[in-house]
């Protein structure tokens, strides 16, 4: 266990001084990032955390990367984490340095990342005084905004360090995610804590199933199933493998699972909600399978639609890490819960059954490939080239942002391995244009984001990605408007507003703030501009004109927003 550490004893005003006289409760924190596994710390400094980031800075790990915005700090800080499975840093200033990382924050929170947040906070001397930014009971109250954090906390005395330490490491022992906030006063930055801080080894909290939930299963199992895989189970690709193939079950995943199952495998029937595939109700309406074994997934929104056809006959098995995923969807459906490590309930169940091997039928075939012409490149097309030189020619990290770009690579893209990402939940515009910089640096590896313009405007992380030289190709579907909102508004029977804006070059944007561009107007220079871009060592965008007639494959999205009363009047 931990030891206590000393009273914090009064400090020198300068922060040089303070660290000179001795160790300093910044020093004590980032000694506990360290032991909490942390190496990569995102955001922006400023006056209120200033004594903790120069204590950061020197101490060289975790490594520090200065942002520019505090929302691209903690997406990037989500995507890390997810991408190299470890926990990672977020540091902000006091007021809008907090708020402004909030969003990215929701989003790390309902994607299952480990982060911890670390913020400025206005010091005890100054509170109520019309501190500037003031961060404390009299402004900006870290109760107000404690219940988007799976733990929120200030740190009034550096006596508290040992035990932070402890309910941070057991927190990031929990497989389902676990974000959190320490807000440091600024005097307390600078203050000494002598003693030394001891941060608890901890092994992942999993649960395990009993042997009597595994046997219940697998009797269930000895009638007609499907699996539909969830972004849950993408630690588990080779058990969903192999139980679909020794007993043929059809496997369906959800957008965020893709690749957990190998999409051009004989026995996978496509993907589920947003821009899935009608294949897998076809499958549903034919095969009828008595169960439906859901691994790792919520079945949200954007992962099901809420699609009844969906239901099998007599009801999910639900295996998940998280019980509130029991049920929720599909509250009306008959559903045996199953608390579990997904890898481990697999093994367990898979130990169980006879070791033969299904043969599959044939595999269904493949789409055909649209040829080129001139002018501006049809969605389809693009998806055709990021499919042959990215996927199929590399191992790159594949990301798509939140919507047409995500209905687009939903359809049509297919990924042997779980190495793409998307957001499903939060669906937060700019998550994934910044969460690439965390993804690459994080893991060394090539990070391609599928994007819009409207996101790439909103929200990019160009200029620090050129500072640190990340691996990362933008793909721009540019065609001078939100996309998704104009087609959805016309679908529902609004007339869009306000959707439409100046097109920017973004490959000139690029160069501006030091990466590199290409612009692509027509699908003749496609797969050249796809191949230079993956060619580049640095930071790249690939500015591709669109075809505005092009409709993204989105309409069952459309059609459970009108059931939901959101066309005119109320119609459905």
């Amino acid at each position: 266990m931990a030891e206590r550490a000393s009273a914090v004893v009064s400090a020198p005003d300068d922060a040089r001084d303070a660290v000179a006289a001795g160790r300093t409760v910044s020093d004590a924190v980032v000694e506990m990032l360290v032991g909490l596994g942390i190496r990569e710390a995102f955001g922006i400094i400023g006056g209120a955390i200033a004594p903790f980031c120069d204590v950061l800075g020197r101490a060289g790990c975790p490594r520090l990367f200065a942002m520019r915005h505090e929302g691209a700090a903690a997406f990037a800080a989500a995507e890390a984490s997810l991408a190299a499975s470890r926990p990672t840093l977020v540091f902000t200033t006091t007021g809008p340095g907090l708020t402004n990382a909030l969003t990215g924050v929701c989003a790390a929170r309902t994607e299952g990342a480990r982060v911890l947040v670390v913020c400025g906070a206005t010091s005890a001397a100054q509170r109520g005084r019309g501190a500037v930014q003031e961060t404390s009971r009299h402004g900006l109250a870290i109760d107000a905004v404690g219940g988007l954090f799976d733990l929120a906390v200030t740190v009034e005395s550096a006596a508290e360090l040992p035990a932070l330490a402890n309910r941070l490491a057991y927190g990031f022992a929990k497989p389902a995610g676990f974000v959190a906030l320490v807000a440091l006063p600024l005097s307390l930055q600078r203050a000494l804590a002598t003693e030394p801080l001891v941060v608890p080894r901890v092994a992942t909290l999993a649960p395990r199933a009993g042997a009597d939930a595994v046997a219940g299963v697998v009797d269930a199992l000895a009638e007609p199933f499907a699996i539909w895989a969830g972004y849950g189970a993408r630690g588990a690709a080779r058990q969903v493998r192999a139980l679909a193939e020794r007993t043929g079950s059809r496997v369906l995943c959800t957008p965020r699972a893709k690749g957990v199952f190998p999409e051009r495998h004989p026995l996978f029937a496509g993907v589920t909600g947003f821009g899935g595939h009608a294949a897998v109700e076809e499958m549903m309406e034919r095969e009828r399978p008595r169960h439906v074994l859901v691994l790792g997934s919520r079945l949200g929104e954007y992962s099901s639609i809420w699609d009844p056809r969906l239901v099998p006959a007599r009801g999910f098995i639900h295996v998940d890490v998280d019980e509130r995923a029991f049920a929720a969807a599909y509250p009306d459906v008959p559903t045996r819960p199953v608390l579990a490590d997904i890898g481990a309930f697999l093994d367990e169940v898979l130990a169980q059954l006879p070791d033969v091997r299904v043969t599959p039928s044939p595999a269904a075939a493949a789409s055909v490939s649209l040829v080129a012409r001139p002018g501006p490149v049809r969605p389809q097309v693009l998806m055709d080239v990021i499919q042959r030189v990215v996927i199929d020619g590399t191992d790159a990290i594949v990301m798509a942002e939140p919507g047409n770009s995500f209905a687009w690579t939903n359809h049509h893209l297919r990924f042997p391995s779980p190495r793409y990402r998307m957001s499903g939940y939060w669906a937060s515009m700019g998550h994934m244009v910044t969460g690439a910089v965390g993804a690459s640096v994080a893991t060394g590896r090539q990070t391609v984001v599928v994007t819009g313009d409207g996101s790439m405007l909103m929200l990019n992380e160009l200029s620090s990605a050129a500072s640190y030289g990340a691996r990362i190709v933008w793909i721009v579907l540019n065609d001078g408007r939100f996309g998704i909102t104009e087609a959805g508004m016309s679908a529902q029977g609004f007339t869009p507003i306000e959707t439409r804006f100046p097109k920017c070059d973004f490959a000139a944007l690029a160069r501006a703030v030091g990466a590199n561009g290409m612009r692509v107007t027509s699908e003749l220079e496609l797969t050249a501009g796809v191949e230079a871009a993956m060619r580049s060592h640095g930071p790249f965008v690939l500015d591709v004109d669109i075809d505005v007639a092009e409709r993204a494959p989105f309409l069952r999205r459309i059609q459970a927003l009108s059931a939901m009363g959101a066309a005119p009047g109320g119609r459905s």
